[in-house]
């Protein structure tokens, strides 16, 4: 099995479901921002992550991530229990619509457009959509983790939002904070990152 990656990107998210899985993988770093890569993604489009297991390509993070927990039996980070996996697929839905649409926009305009071509408007616009979104982050104190009582895909995707939204300036609030705070203490989190970041 093989991912194609690039540090600080969403190939995080399918380092870090792999490692709490414990299965065995290779990772590429592919030249993703380079005009003449030396390491290209096999994605049409050169994107990352992208999966090679055999004879199945799979690209789309969340696609990914879902397929690796459903060849692997007996995992609890995608659980098969229909009530607990409607919890988890809601949060990983509000992760990729209300979260990362905003975030990913801001990010971009942070990170990736020189300093003089930013627009202040979209700055603006995308640091509100961004706060609304994560005022509605309702963390139940009665349970251990965002959807259930299990670590589960649904934490790897809101946590990596999380880290997007302070690094772009956003304070969270102190039950996200403290929230983010746990979910960066597994080690499985480590291992990914020194993986992922990689040359």
């Amino acid at each position: 099995m093989k991912i194609y990656r690039f540090p600080k990107s969403r190939s995080l998210k399918v380092l870090w479901t792999l490692e709490e899985l414990g299965i065995d993988y290779s990772s590429i770093s592919v030249d993703l921002l380079a005009e003449n890569p030396l390491t290209r993604s096999p994605h049409p489009f050169g994107k990352v992550p992208y999966l090679v297991d055999g004879d199945i390509s799979i690209s789309e993070t969340l696609a990914i991530c879902i397929y690796l927990c459903e060849k692997t039996e007996g995992n609890l980070l995608y659980p098969t229990n229909i009530e607990t996996k409607a919890s988890v697929n809601t949060w990983l839905s509000f992760a990729a619509t209300e979260l990362e649409s905003s975030i990913w926009g801001l990010l971009k305009q942070l990170v990736f457009v020189p300093e003089e071509k930013r627009n202040a408007d979209l700055v603006l616009y995308f640091t509100s959509e961004a706060n609304k979104a994560i005022s509605q982050l309702s963390i139940d104190e009665n349970l251990q983790w965002i959807a259930c009582n299990e670590f589960t895909l649904a934490d790897i995707f809101i946590a990596q939002m999380l880290q997007w939204a302070k690094a772009c300036g956003i304070t969270l609030p102190s039950p996200a904070d403290a929230y983010l705070d746990k979910t960066l203490k597994r080690a499985s989190y480590y291992r990914a990152v020194e993986k992922n970041d990689a040359p």
